[in-house]
């Protein structure tokens, strides 16, 4: 690789310095493999490193993560389920979430569970073990008549530890709520219903935040590799519809900043790459703020030497303020900690001894602050357990890897499935490293010797994919919105008051929860001195195109509709419609070639009346923007720069074009070929 040195994302906030310094790749390997190789090093389990091989083996062959004829995304046939830990009353905690748990009983029917009191998670218990007692197969597809797919976890790390919690993730699409008190618990599921039921206030809006602190290589890389690529391939995605992107970049990316995104227009998902902030075990700062997101405030490792870092330099939960409403949002934040901490180094290969790093294991003070506010929450907060890496997004030459993201982040928008499925590209993923190293190691044990750089990467890359995990209902998905919503004309964020609680709604039939057709946007109005060109294709049909009846009546002859001779009248009329039918089939199909390829070119100029645009001569305008998409997916994208970077406003104007062009080529394709029906219809009679 071009570098050989692993970046660890997190700096301790009290200290004031990197937590871990850039560490020697092979130096890695080298502590990872230790003076005797052995899987358990991978995972100390051998049923769980049994299940992730067989996992592995499945994903390969193509095998469904629920069995043959369920649909996934259907909680009729998926079933969900929900798990307390046994050595807790849970009656206060059922009831605070009653209206949550009667919501997805109606909608799960008979394949509903709740496993409290003795059939709760007990102390110390393995996956296996919790599944074996349930009746349900430890590993395979699942059968959601013998337990659910999806499974919520109530309760905090310490009484359902992490490592369950990833190891359930394996086979199911697992999700944990922990808050501290009933009445944030209640406030949770209140949200989620009413999103549900009611619709959400927020636009579908998509926002990426991507901090690039000073002299910083970690947020550079992830600001670059990560955020920046993912964004443009989302925004320029044929099935994004009418979902807008925004990017907040570099130094942009302040605390106050983000602070006004989440009061007062919040999108319906924030995506947020930084630092996450991390603290001694000593520290009182250390159970609300760790894993907060150090903002573009902080001004990096040089200037800011051997200095704790204050509250003002991060985002953390009680800088929410209890008036927010973020009923329906989905936050996925990488960085260190954003999703919760354990109580000992996940990762003692980099301390060399296995050493607390916390009183106790916990849920991040944010995701929890975000998803239990009392006038409506997030529904779903993705991140990270222990610490990110680099090469989460980057291959072992340098090379962008954002696919699982770009998989994940697309099923959650463009198919709206649930959270909990969307993110089984990072299980798969975790179950085909897991695999690969537990082989590696194990050949190490017998003295063959691994590439250091490959052993490096598939390890960080392993850890990286076992510890995002769900904070929130896995079930619960992005719902259109209540009414349709504008989209914004440009990424720059506008001030807008929040809105006022809606009232409660009465209870209803909750419908089956699958994916519903967001209403159609209305494409932003256009800055009229950036002229759009659009091809329209060749071929199409022309205005004074004579409209063709579908079919004849039986009735007209005998009102003198063909004059003396009616039968002459069809036979030529018969013969018109086939020769207009030939020349319909030559031009569907010279359209169908065209529409193959979308090109989108984006010109400005100082005078706009000088330029002979309306003949599709541009000479004399400066060409900003081109987009060009094939419909196999292929594209290929020439962005705007201005002396600040990216031009923004410019290439905001140039996306919502290609939308349109998009939305203009899919309805003339259809209407031709709604023509096409018809006129065969009329020909054979019907």
């Amino acid at each position: 690789m071009a570098d050989e040195w692993l970046y660890f994302n997190g700096v301790n906030a009290s200290r004031g310095e990197y937590a871990h310094e850039p560490l020697a790749v092979a130096e890695l390997a080298r502590l990872i493999l230790g003076e005797r190789p052995s899987p358990d090093q991978i995972d100390p389990d051998p049923e769980q490193r049994a299940a992730l091989r067989e996992r592995h083996l499945a994903d390969a062959s193509g095998a469904f993560r629920v069995k043959e004829g369920v649909d996934p995304t259907n909680l009729a046939e998926a079933g969900w389920g929900v798990i307390f830990p046994a050595t807790v009353d849970a009656a206060p905690l059922r009831e605070a979430l009653s209206e949550l748990l009667q919501w997805r009983q109606t909608q799960a029917g008979p394949r509903y569970r709740e496993c409290f009191g003795p059939q709760g998670y007990r102390p110390g218990e393995s996956k296996a073990a919790f599944l074996r007692r349930q009746g349900a197969a430890t590993s395979g597809p699942v059968d959601p008549d013998r337990f659910p797919y999806y499974l919520l976890l109530v309760g905090s790390p310490e009484e359902i530890p992490f490592r369950f919690q990833y190891q359930l993730d394996v086979q199911y699409a697992v999700g944990r709520i922990h808050f501290d008190t009933l009445e944030e618990y209640a406030a949770y599921a209140r949200s989620v219903v009413q999103a549900e039921r009611d619709g959400v206030p927020l636009p579908r809006r998509v926002v990426f935040a991507g901090v690039q602190n000073p002299d910083d290589m970690a947020t550079s890389r992830s600001l670059h590799g990560l955020v920046q690529p993912l964004a443009a391939e989302l925004a320029n995605h044929p099935q994004r519809g009418d979902w807008s992107f925004a990017t907040i970049a570099g130094a942009e990316a302040t605390k106050d900043r983000l602070l006004h995104l989440l009061h007062a227009e919040p999108p319906a998902l924030l995506f947020t790459a930084s630092h996450g902030v991390e603290f001694e075990a000593v520290d009182p700062r250390q159970l609300l703020h760790q894993g907060a997101i150090l903002c573009a405030d902080w001004p990096g490792p040089q200037a800011w030497r051997n200095r704790a870092i204050p509250p003002q330099f991060y985002l953390a939960g009680d800088d929410i303020a209890s008036d927010a409403s973020l009923r329906g949002a989905f936050v996925f934040q990488f960085a260190c900690f954003g999703a919760g901490c354990p109580r000992d180094d996940d990762f003692p290969h980099l301390r060399g001894v296995r050493s607390a790093i916390a009183p106790h294991a916990f849920v991040a003070g944010l995701p929890r602050r975000l998803l239990g506010l009392p006038r409506g929450g997030a529904l779903a907060f993705i991140g990270h357990v222990e610490r990110a890496w680099t090469f989460s997004f980057s291959d072992a030459r340098g090379g962008k890897q954002i696919e699982t993201f770009s998989s994940a982040l697309r099923r959650l928008l463009f198919a709206g499935t649930p959270v909990g499925y969307a993110l089984e590209f990072f299980n798969e993923r975790y179950a085909e490293l897991a695999t690969v190293l537990t082989e590696e190691v194990e050949n190490a044990r017998w003295g063959q010797s691994p590439d250091p750089v490959e052993l490096a990467t598939r390890w960080t890359e392993h850890n990286d994919a076992r510890s995002y995990i769900i904070v929130g209902d896995p079930a619960a998905r992005l719902c259109p919105p209540a009414t349709a919503a504008p989209v914004a004309e440009a990424p720059r964020l506008a001030s807008t008051p929040v809105g006022a609680e809606p009232p409660p709604a009465a209870p209803v039939t909750p419908p089956p929860a699958a994916p519903v057709t967001p209403p159609p946007v209305t494409p932003p109005p256009v800055t009229p001195v950036v002229q759009a060109a659009v091809p329209v294709p060749a071929g199409s049909l022309p205005p004074e195109t004579p409209v063709i009846p579908v079919a004849l009546p039986d009735a007209a002859a005998s009102f003198g509709l063909f004059g003396n001779k009616p039968a002459e009248a069809v036979q030529k009329l018969t013969e018109s419609l086939q020769q207009f039918g030939e020349r319909l089939a030559a031009t569907l199909q010279q359209v169908i070639t065209d529409a193959a390829h979308l090109e989108v070119e984006t010109y400005v100029a100082e005078t706009p009346e000088a330029i002979n645009y309306r003949q599709g001569d541009f000479r004399g305008a400066t060409l900003r923007a081109v987009t060009r998409m094939s419909l196999d997916g292929d594209t290929q994208v020439l962005v705007p720069l201005s002396d600040e970077g990216v031009d923004e406003r410019l290439w905001a104007i140039h996306v919502s074009m290609v939308q349109q062009a998009q939305a203009n080529r899919a309805e003339m394709v259809k209407a031709i070929a709604a023509a096409a029906a018809g006129l065969l219809s009329a020909l054979q009679g019907k």
